[in-house]
């Protein structure tokens, strides 16, 4: 949903489609490495507390509750569908979006060096975040 609407708003405003999968692609890594129980529940509390919860699918709450129990995910398949979830939830939080924004904001302006650290990009996305919705570019 969430992924879907930024994908949809970045392609009306004229930014190409791999800057916005390699947008994406950060966000994916800002969630971490190993998928275990405790990453999992800490997802679902901040999917309750920003309210995006109950706009998932059934099928995605279902299979984050499930796997909640699971000591950690091995299966491949599984950890990509996981990943896909909380990369949903993680673009409805400002920190996401931050992110998100962040690095269309590098990529235009050439800053090539901020791509590799997360504080930066947060820095550059909340920098964007704050500016009038009719100076925004990126929408």
């Amino acid at each position: 949903m969430a992924i879907a609407s930024a994908l949809v708003a970045a392609r009306y405003s004229g930014v190409p489609g791999e800057y916005v999968e390699y947008a994406v692609g950060k966000v994916r890594e800002s969630i971490g490495g190993v998928l275990t129980s405790s990453l999992i529940s800490r997802f679902i509390r901040k999917a309750i507390r920003t309210g995006v919860w109950f706009k998932l699918p059934s099928t995605s709450r279902a299979l984050l509750l499930a796997s909640r129990c699971l000591k950690i995910v091995k299966s491949r398949v599984l950890r990509e569908i996981l990943v896909g979830i909380m990369v949903e939830i993680e673009l409805s939080t400002l920190r996401g979006r931050a992110i998100y924004y962040g690095v269309l904001v590098a990529l235009r302006s050439g800053l090539r060096e901020a791509l590799g650290d997360f504080k930066k990009l947060i820095t550059l996305g909340i920098g964007y975040l704050n500016l009038p919705l009719m100076w925004r570019i990126l929408g």
